[in-house]
């Protein structure tokens, strides 16, 4: 890693401020940056009808927007395999505590998408999410794939598409308590969680929980 440039290694991805003001900036430059910039603004800082819960789609972007903690490299062309996102996405594993803010609180709220605006085909995105999510989350962050159409639904309500969105991306950000829902089908994840928030831990979360972990009315005492 360039810690100058703060440049990958192995991909050149070299993360810009995708709100930085100043408008002869490479990354405002970008066909599709006032793409990228009007989608964090205009969804996922805004509620929606069927999210389900009251306030934003995502309750962090505002705060990354306001405090310029966003960053974006943009990936062009179609000839992109599952290798080259990988070797992306192990260089923003590696960039992301470089990148400024660099110490909480403020760091909390930074995140870095990595974005292909020209792939039309998502199933090298889904499988690099899944094969890697597990060192992103012993670090306490979060790797998230989100493109047009994408059905993962959302943690409220089963039937909207929280995901979906209008270029192909891959985010990384830090772990947030509300998050549990996407960490419960492992083990470690769930480990992970509870040594980063046990503490602080949502009541609707905990609620949850509840009523995963107690599966049958209470037992007699003296069952096993």
């Amino acid at each position: 890693m360039n810690t100058d440039r703060i440049v990958g290694t192995r991909s050149g991805v070299e993360p810009a401020n995708l709100f930085d003001p100043d408008p002869a900036t490479r990354i405002a430059a970008h066909p599709h940056a006032a793409e990228l910039r009007r989608w964090t603004r205009e969804y996922l800082c805004r509620p929606h009808p069927d999210l389900g819960r009251r306030g934003p789609v995502c309750p962090y972007t505002s705060h990354a927007i306001a405090g310029r903690y966003l960053w974006a490299a943009f990936f062009d062309g179609r000839d992109i395999d599952a290798r080259r996102i990988t070797a992306i996405v192990d260089d923003v594993y590696d960039l992301f505590p470089a990148l400024p803010p660099r110490d909480p609180p403020d760091s909390l709220f930074k995140a870095v998408l990595a974005v292909f605006p020209d792939l039309t085909e998502y199933a090298d995105i889904d499988t690099v999410q899944h094969d890697q999510k597990t060192r992103f989350v012993d670090k306490g962050l979060m790797l998230g794939q989100f493109y047009p159409g994408c059905t993962t639904p959302g943690l409220h309500n089963p039937a909207f598409p929280a995901l979906d969105a209008p270029l192909p991306i891959l985010a990384v950000r830090h772990m947030a308590p509300t998050d549990f829902p996407f960490l419960k089908s492992r083990h470690e994840w769930i480990d992970t969680y509870f040594k980063i928030f046990a503490p602080t831990i949502p009541g609707f979360i905990t609620t949850a929980m509840s009523d995963r972990l107690v599966q049958t009315p209470d037992a007699p005492e003296g069952s096993p």
